[in-house]
């Protein structure tokens, strides 16, 4: 018998994995990737670009970094292969690395005590950074999550309904974290799981078995644009063996 915990996290922002550079997928809960909070990071974002008499882009401009954040507290841009999103928005997606050149107060993730490397990304719209700025902004207040087609009980249905004969058949236990992202238009893209699981056969087939989700979800929306999101699905797996 197989048991599975399935919940979703949602996380606002393609990635190979990074286990081995020792640098945390996330961020521990209530840790954050800059000195003061997400809220003093924007304010310092406003105040670099009002003060540097930077040009603001059209309103309709918007892009989502991913950078690490290194046990050092630097910075590391992760690479973002989408050149057509950049290209799209490409005032935000200057400003923003000129924000990420010149910020400072970059803050490692702390585990047991000890600094560690770990990834974050984040919503950059310059209009609200700009001239739109409000005292105690933060972007992730005005982010709608992407949705299912049919919510996320059936999205577990539809996940139990074609994945578990899938993790029985190759005796999968402990925990894995299958990540995602929907695009802008609510397609499932960058799929990946963690930690790898040492079996070809059972990564082409979990892949191929995820793309029969084929519906389309309402992405995510920042201020009614639409923004990629990424979505992680902690899983935890019990395989019981006995006679039948």
């Amino acid at each position: 018998m197989i048991r599975v915990l399935l919940f979703f996290l949602l996380i606002f922002s393609s990635q190979v994995s990074y286990a081995q550079m020792n640098v945390l997928e996330v961020y521990p809960k209530n840790q954050y990737f800059y000195e003061g909070g997400v809220v003093n990071f924007y304010k310092e974002a406003h105040e670099y670009l009002i003060n540097n008499k930077l040009k603001e882009c059209n309103e309709k401009e918007i892009y989502q970094p991913r950078i690490i954040v290194t046990k050092d507290n630097s910075i590391k841009l992760i690479k973002d292969n989408d050149t057509v999103s950049i290209a799209k928005n490409k005032c935000a997606y200057d400003l923003s690395m000129e924000v990420l050149k010149n910020l400072k107060q970059w803050k490692a993730a702390e585990v047991k005590g000890s600094r560690i490397g770990a990834i974050t990304e984040f919503v950059f719209y310059p209009k609200d950074l700009m001239s739109n700025y409000r005292e105690g902004y933060d972007a992730n207040v005005f982010i709608l999550p992407a949705q299912y087609s049919e919510g996320y009980k059936q999205f577990n249905k539809d996940f139990h309904d074609n994945f578990m004969a899938l993790f029985d058949n190759y005796h999968i236990n402990g925990d894995l974290s299958l990540e995602f992202y929907i695009n802008e238009e609510g397609y499932i893209i960058n799929p990946r799981i963690y930690p790898a699981v040492d079996n070809r056969n059972f990564n082409v087939s979990f892949m191929r078995t995820l793309s029969r989700l084929k519906k389309v979800w309402k992405p995510a929306l920042y201020s009614n644009i639409p923004i990629k999101q990424k979505i992680i699905l902690p899983m935890k797996f019990s395989v019981n063996f006995g006679e039948r």
